[in-house]
């Protein structure tokens, strides 16, 4: 088995040594199945493992590499994908009793992509049952059991990507695939002290992937570095004719806005007064802001347009996910949910009307509009990711997250790209994050900006102690 040193390696030094042949593939993949079935009972990370599957794609990468066929940085690159993305003869369970052991015929748009890329696929990522679509209240709201934090195995991973986030920050593979429909790569990635990118709505084809809320869902990767996340979404962006949705916008993430330090950035401060918001996490963002500001760039005091975001963003969610999970209210499955008020949604929503879903959509354009107006002052954003660390497994979310998200409802209502960088560490030793926020299609300013910060800080690379008493034992 590969040391510890090995496995937590970025994309990027992997993607060397495998191209070199200082590492193989199938030495590698086997050393994440076997570092994964070591691990991930304890945190609840992975739902399925298709180690036959994995073996089998990694021999073919060897023998490919071996050949000269090198297909780019993802050849041999083991990885896990989140349960909701269909993968052809692997159950795909949506992380919902009613869906367990359900399969599909065909591959998702992004697993084809990534196996195309040459990239192994290791498993199915647990993930909160139907994204959280129907809401929950409590970390084990899942048939995979509640994510537990490899910095902490009694608070959460974070939802709905609750697995991916796991898996990365433990090292049981090289990167994973998320979804956020409002917060579901950005939290698992805060709290769990890795870097995730939310990408542009339609960026990614969501093509074979499970709808939560059709006008709201993005795939993104989660992973070790902003790097890592450039290389990951240049493999899986693009156009798609299976997906309506996805954007024919130009995929090009080598060139930003323009010189970092020409570019105006806008700082919005979160209010740290709320219930739940802690000092910590405060310090860590202030030294964050200092670290930036360091690094020569402009980044001036600004506040959100004022808007009810949060609210529309919530009741178009809630309403789009009611309609597509219908077949589940009409069949009764939503009564082997966990979730024990997700059976009520029908109910709890039936006061949203058809007119009340018109005059939202409106105010979604007129927000729209008043955030290109944003951007046409600003470059980006630079704001609090979470005000808190993780969540305890068995705390209720509703009160323990109790504290407003307006980036989340912004960004996530109109569609932008957003990128989590850890930035240290809180109470009782757990990850704090914050976020760079970008313009619709500017992922490249994002992650350059987050490329920068992890040139000067180092705490993407650290390991959390369930991760270093498991290499210890070996």
């Amino acid at each position: 088995m590969l040391s510890e040193d090995i496995l937590y390696l970025p994309v990027s030094e992997l993607s060397t040594r495998i191209r070199s042949r200082a590492i193989s593939p199938v030495e590698l993949t086997q050393s994440y199945l076997d570092r994964i079935a070591k691990i991930s009972p304890r945190l609840n990370a992975f739902e399925t493992v298709t180690a036959d599957l994995a073996l089998e794609q990694a021999r073919a990468a060897e023998k490919e590499i071996g050949a000269g066929r090198y297909r780019g940085p993802l050849h041999g690159i083991p990885y896990g994908a989140k349960d909701l993305l269909a993968t052809a003869g692997i159950p795909t369970s949506w992380g919902a009793a009613p869906c367990k052991g359900q399969m599909f015929g065909a591959d998702a748009t992004v697993v084809r992509k990534l196996r195309e890329a040459g990239a192994v696929l290791l498993g199915k990522c647990a993930m909160v049952e139907f994204a959280g679509g129907l809401g929950y209240r409590f970390a084990d709201s899942s048939i995979s059991g509640p994510g537990r934090n490899p910095w902490n195995p009694e608070r959460w991973t974070g939802g709905s990507s609750s697995g991916s986030g796991a898996a990365v920050a433990s090292a049981l593979c090289a990167f994973a695939i998320g979804t956020e429909t409002w917060g579901s790569i950005l939290c698992p990635s805060a709290f769990c002290g890795i870097t995730g990118l939310r990408p542009t709505y339609g960026r990614v084809s969501r093509a074979g992937g499970m709808v939560c809320a059709y006008s709201f869902d993005k795939i993104g990767p989660l992973a070790r570095s902003a790097s890592d996340c450039r290389t990951i979404l240049e493999a899986i962006a693009g156009p798609d004719p299976d997906d309506p949705s996805a954007s024919n916008e130009r995929v090009d993430l080598n060139a930003a806005r323009g010189p970092l330090k020409k570019l105006k950035g806008a700082l919005v401060e979160m209010d740290f007064k709320q219930k739940g918001a802690e000092s910590e996490v405060k310090a860590a963002f202030d030294s964050a802001v200092a670290t930036l500001r360091g690094a020569g760039l402009q980044i001036e005091s600004a506040k959100f347009p004022e808007f009810p975001a949060s609210e529309v963003a919530g009741l178009l969610i809630s309403a789009e996910a009611v309609s597509a999970f219908e077949p589940f209210f009409k069949d009764g499955g939503v009564k082997k949910l966990r979730d024990p008020y997700a059976r009520y949604q029908e109910e709890i929503n039936a006061p949203i009307t058809g007119a009340d879903v018109v005059k939202a959509w409106r105010m979604r354009a007129m927000l729209q509009q008043k955030m290109a107006e944003f951007y046409a002052k600003y470059d980006y954003v630079v704001t609090p990711n979470f005000l808190s660390i993780a969540s305890p497994v068995k705390g209720d979310l509703n009160q323990v997250l109790s504290y407003a998200d307006p980036a989340g409802g912004i960004g996530n209502a109109c569609g932008l790209p957003s990128i989590a960088l850890p930035i240290g560490l809180g109470r009782e030793n757990m990850p704090v994050s914050f976020q760079i926020m970008g313009a619709p299609f500017d992922e490249t300013t994002v992650i350059e900006l987050g490329e920068l910060c992890q040139s000067r800080t180092k705490f993407h690379l650290a390991r959390p102690p369930i991760a270093v008493a498991v290499g210890a034992a070996h």
